[in-house]
Order: C-alpha cells, then structure tokens, then sequence
C-alpha cells in the first residue's frame, strides 16, 4: 500500500477531532478536550502522530483489522455475546507476559494511535452496502460532542498531560490486543487465538480475532432504513404465526450470522413436513386419477404400492422427510422470485451476480442464478444452496466435506443472509391472515 503523508494522517483525525490548525509540534483544537474539572486541552503535541504514522507505514495492513511488523502485532478484538459471570473485560488483563521460552508479551487495551489512524484512513473508503460513517466514528463524534469526556480519562494521572495517542485510544470505542516477540514471528495469528482461548478457560468471557473491519460500518445485516424511509409505517393489516415471527425477531436481533441463518432457516423448515405430506398425497392422487391407471390391473396398482413404499422408505432412512425436497416445495409454494430479486436489488444489488458465480467455500458448487426464466430450476437450484449451507453449519464431522468455521467464515456466511431472510419474510407473509 502507498505510504501515509503526515497531512493524510491529519486529515484522518479530523474526522473525530475538531482540528482547527497545526505547527511544526503542535496541533490546535478549534473546540478545547474537557479532561477533569480543572484542565482543558487546547493543543496537541504532534510528536505521536508522526511516530503513528512512521509505524503504521512500516506495518503490514493488508486486513484492517490488523497490523503486523517483524516482531510484533495488533488485532482488534470484538466480543463473543455477553460477559461471563465473572464480569471480567479483557482491558482489566494488561500486559500479561508468558513465562516459557518464547519471549512474548501480550497486552489488550485501547488501540495504538497506529491502529487508530489506519481505521479513520479506511472510513474514507467504505465497503459496499455500508452505513455512511461506521459506529467507532461516530460513538467518537458523539462523546465529544456531548462534552462527556470526564470518565473516560480517569486512568490519566493527575499531573500528566494526556497525549494524542492518550485521548484518542479512550475515545475510539474498540478494543485490540497487541503481540510483542524477541525475535521475528509469522504466527502472531496462532498466538492470538492461545490467548483468547486461555482468557475463555480462565474468566468465562470470550472474544474473537476480527477477521475484517465490516461489521465496523454495518455490513452483512439486511436493514430497511429504505422502506421505513419514506413515511411512517402503517398499522399492521394482517396478523402472523406467532412461532415464525419469534424465529424472525431472533434472527433479527442476533450478533452471529451462523444463529441469524439457523433462525430464518427454521421458518421455511416450520412447513416441511406439511408441504412434503401434501405433495405426496398429490402425486398418489395424480397417479390414481390419471386417465391410463385401471383399478383393474395389478400392474397399475403396484404402481401405488411402490410410489408409497419408497416415499415410506426415504423418509424412515433419513429420519424423516427430504428436507431439501420440502425447501424446495416451500420455496416453489410460498416465495415469488420476482419479489426477492426486487429485495435484494433493493439491499445490495451485487449479491444477484455473486450468487451467480460463488458458492460458499463450506459448500459444494451450488451456484443460483436467480434471473434465469425457468421458476422451477431457480427454486430447485436456490433450495440445494439454502441446505447445503444450513448443512455446513449444523454439522462439523471431520472429513472430505467442506465445514463452515465458526469466526472464520462469518464474512462470507453473512453474504448468504439477505438470500435466506427475504426467503422467510415472504413465507410469514404467505401465511398472514387479513385482520
């Protein structure tokens, strides 16, 4: 990547603080930093940025998330659920050093002033299908602008004056565990990973590496600022099963894309085993009313008999219904894929051509081309994608089977969600009676 211009770097940390000017060692606020009761802060020393931004040049910051150099590492963290019952966070555990041969010393706190600066560089460049100003900036925008910065200065002692690097590590509103090594690693990654899990066995509480910076700026959640936009929502005209509407709510409010997929996905399987029973009664029905079939040969009335023993047989060998054949019937019965193109070029309209030519890499080759004009191909297509992932997802047997990998694959689950969630709206809708 090109190197960062000391005026680039300034120009980032506008993006939070009100910077009115700059000398040679100073920077000057035009809105001055309320640190207690008795200090405000009207100027900068300039000295840590240049240091940030000669470190973050000499880094490795191909991923966002985090920063490598020969010896050391930063890796934002981002939190697994809720604490444990210990309360612990793991700002609370600084500078830990190990005890054996391997020299490595492990802190986690308020990111570097490096770290910082590369994630406002990166804010000016967002993602597809983001929000327009990612969270840490404004959660930064707005403890300035509410003047509550009071609290969160109190680790600053009482006769120091704070540093850039200081004010804004307590200012951004993320935490990063740093790696640092006696002697040049390449598996800072596998270090990281031993800490977290040591942090899990030991305090019950449990983060993860972040893989990207994404869900920094609202990517991989489907949301509706576009519908509910234009005017105020009406009052509802039809009222829902309320077990599918508590699968959506779930889905909805849920942090993991794997609990968020899983949920959409038990409102489409809530009909498997109606939709499957009354396709096969249908074709029993068919056979028997077709125009060929005579109750007077045998041979027709076998033919029942080995249509119902084999539908019988599949469904006791597998534990019960295809459930890929059910999908596809769900799908085929409640969902119009015209209305689900329209969401999704709604949403993010890149997803269409990426279904198109991707499968998910935990999947087999299960591409879906979404805008072909044979409906029972797209939905045949489309309920083999739908299962296979939900198949990946529920099972983690050790094989030649591609597994999906907790942490690892959310980026890449979460782009299989809006497929699934406008699939399961419409299937409450389906179902919705007029009030």
């Amino acid at each position: 990547m090109t190197e960062v211009t000391h005026e680039e770097a300034i120009k980032a940390l506008k993006l939070v603080l009100d910077i009115d000017a700059w000398t040679e060692n100073h920077l000057i606020l035009e809105t001055p930093l309320h640190i207690d009761s008795d200090r405000n802060v009207s100027r900068l020393e300039i000295a840590d940025l240049k240091t940030a931004t000669s470190d973050l040049n000499q880094s490795n910051r191909e991923n966002a998330a985090q920063l490598k150099w020969s010896n050391s590492c930063e890796y934002l963290i981002v939190r697994n659920g809720a604490l444990g019952p210990s309360g612990i966070m793991p700002r609370d555990i600084e500078n830990i050093d190990s005890t054996d041969e391997t020299g490595l010393k492990y802190s986690v706190g308020n990111p570097s002033l490096a770290f910082t600066l590369n994630l406002l560089l990166r804010a000016e460049d967002p993602p597809p299908s983001s929000t327009r100003v990612p969270f840490y900036i404004q959660n930064s925008r707005r403890r300035l602008r509410d003047r509550r910065i009071i609290g969160y200065f109190d680790s600053l002692p009482v006769d120091a004056d704070p540093s850039l690097g200081y004010i804004m590590g307590e200012l951004m509103p993320l935490m990063t565990l740093r790696i640092e090594s006696k002697r040049p690693r390449s598996d800072f990654k596998d270090a990281a990973e031993a800490f977290l899990f040591q942090l899990a066995f030991n305090y019950d509480v449990s983060y993860r590496v972040a893989a990207d910076i994404d869900h920094l700026f609202g990517v991989g959640r489907v949301r509706r600022r576009g519908r509910a936009g234009d005017a105020a929502m009406d009052a509802p005209r039809m009222t829902y099963n309320s077990d599918l509407v508590h699968h959506y709510q779930l889905a909805v409010s849920a942090e993991s894309p794997m609990l968020q997929y899983l949920s959409y996905y038990h409102i489409a399987e809530h009909f498997f085993e109606k939709v499957f029973n009354d396709d096969f009664v249908e074709q029993v029905r068919r056979k028997i009313a077709d125009p060929a079939f005579s109750l007077k040969r045998s041979k027709d009335i076998q033919g029942v008999i080995r249509l119902v023993t084999t539908t019988q047989r599949r469904v006791r060998d597998e534990g019960g219904v295809d459930e890929q054949r059910a999908l596809a019937l769900v799908l085929e019965n409640f969902v119009e894929t015209g209305r689900l193109l329209d969401d999704l070029r709604a949403h993010d309209a890149e997803l269409i051509e990426y279904y198109k030519a991707n499968s998910p890499s935990f999947s087999e080759n299960v591409p879906v081309d979404l805008e072909v004009d044979r409906d029972a191909e797209v939905k045949a297509a489309l309920a083999k994608r739908i299962y296979q992932t939900r198949n990946s997802l529920v099972h983690a047997k050790d094989g030649a089977r591609p597994k999906y990998f907790p942490f690892v694959d959310d980026a890449e689950l979460s782009k299989e969600i809006p497929l699934l969630r406008f699939c399961a709206e419409q299937i409450i809708i389906a179902h919705g009676k007029v009030i």
